[in-house]
């Protein structure tokens, strides 16, 4: 059974409607996990930047 013209219009709507989903979901991950690595690795900054240091040691001098 051929299909007509509204027919083939819905059908191609179907496609572009599932295809632009995929995409935002596939560009929502990758950006989502980038997010994720950028705090680790700030989480992992700040942790660094804890505790004690002895500024003796050093013979630099910023006047």
């Amino acid at each position: 059974m051929p299909l007509g013209d509204a027919g083939r219009i819905a059908v191609c709507w179907a496609f572009l409607t599932v295809g632009g989903v995929y995409a935002f979901v596939l560009s929502k991950r990758s950006v989502e996990g980038r997010r994720f690595e950028t705090l680790r690795v700030r989480e992992r900054m700040k942790k660094a930047n804890h505790g004690e240091y002895d500024h003796t040691i050093s013979d630099r001098r910023f006047d």
